[in-house]
């Protein structure tokens, strides 16, 4: 049931946008009821040769050039990690893509592409909690990212050393977004509290205790697909943020976006200046145009303005895909954003050089996959 003050709070939101009054009002308070009633009906359910047990894996795909190698290699590795995975594609599968996946899964649906990875994520969960089987652990994947792209860490291993009841790969907004012009004055304080924070949907972990929470079901049972991106995104990782934080369950990002400044404070001069170099934004033209007039200008910037620069980019962007070069060479971070690859030449042509320096065979896989992608 939809709580009266979560529809008060969605009215006052869409009143200040009256052109999408009654396609984000359907959604809000019709969006789950039309799924099931109608599209629902369009699933495919198929076995996999997977066993289920009580640590599993919503892994949810959007193959729109076919199931790749990167595909394979996330479900090897799930595999590897003794996790049964429900596998949810949002578009429809060849059947020799279908032969590929159903040996790595316990399921896999073929669904109607609506609510984006929110959507999928609905789907692959109900089916989860349907099994009834008491989980121990639950793990949120989708394919929007490349994972795992080094084995410097182990994700999952990070997971269960992290020991909280919701666990991400990262975490955005924790900070006011600056204005990128007076990067020199950032200051980097973040926070869980700042009102647009919220953790990344490409790789979230949820431990035994919000498991059992009653809530949980009704979550995702009740949740207001659209077919909207912004829309999804608030309701979906701003809202599932807001829905951990309001419950009172322990939580936190096995990239700890926290001590940012300290890291960067610790690189030598020419590592630092690598990573500024290589940072990457895809979709803020102001941030685009102050980064490349201190690229250009980069000799006369002081250390301390360098990494303030890199904190303003992070603030703005979003650290999975600002500072992806630091995060995989110095971190070790296993996640590289796919998106950067079509949405900004200069984001594209920074990704591959990233994946040039790891030069190990996933990343040389990888790679070819990168430009297939950027050539449509």
């Amino acid at each position: 049931m939809i709580k009266a003050y979560k529809i008060k709070r969605e009215l006052l939101r869409i009143l200040k946008q009256p052109l999408q009054w009654p396609s984000d009002l359907f959604t809000y308070l019709c969006g789950p009821k039309y799924y099931d009633l109608f599209l629902s009906r369009k699933r495919l359910i198929r076995s996999g040769q997977q066993g289920g047990g009580d640590k599993m894996v919503v892994y949810v795909i959007f193959p729109s050039m076919g199931v790749k190698t990167s595909h394979l290699r996330t479900l090897q590795y799930l595999n590897a990690k003794k996790y049964s995975v429900v596998v949810v594609s949002n578009l429809p599968l060849a059947k020799a893509d279908a032969q590929k996946i159903l040996p790595l899964c316990h399921l896999c649906i073929e669904r109607p592409n609506f609510g984006y990875d929110f959507g999928g994520y609905r789907e692959g969960v109900l089916a989860a909690l349907d099994l009834n089987i008491p989980l121990q652990r639950l793990v949120l994947l989708n394919d929007s990212a490349w994972f795992p792209i080094t084995d410097q860490t182990d994700w999952l291993d990070d997971v269960q050393a992290l020991d909280v009841d919701f666990a991400a790969a990262a975490s955005n907004f924790g900070v006011p977004r600056p204005d990128p012009e007076d990067f020199r004055n950032m200051v980097f304080s973040y926070r869980t509290d700042h009102y647009r924070f919220h953790y990344c949907s490409f790789a979230l972990a949820f431990n035994s205790r919000p498991l059992r929470d009653p809530d949980f079901r009704s979550f995702w049972k009740n949740f207001p697909l659209t077919n909207k991106k912004k829309s999804t995104v608030r309701r979906g990782e701003v809202g599932l943020t807001a829905w951990i934080l309001k419950k009172g369950f322990s939580h936190g990002s096995t990239f700890d976006v926290t001590s940012m400044e300290q890291s960067l404070n610790g690189l030598s001069d020419g590592a630092l200046d690598q990573v500024v170099r290589h940072l990457i934004v895809p979709e803020d033209q102001r941030m685009k145009d102050v980064l490349e007039n201190a690229l250009e200008n980069l000799d006369n910037l002081s250390r301390e303005n360098r990494i303030k620069l890199v904190l303003t980019t992070i603030a703005r962007q979003g650290v999975s895909y600002a500072s992806a070069y630091f995060n995989i060479t110095e971190k070790g971070f296993p996640f590289l954003k796919k998106s950067p690859t079509w949405l900004d030449a200069k984001a594209r042509d920074t990704t591959l050089l990233i994946l040039d320096k790891l030069n190990t065979p996933e990343a040389i896989e990888v790679k070819r996959e990168a430009l297939e992608i950027a050539s449509r």
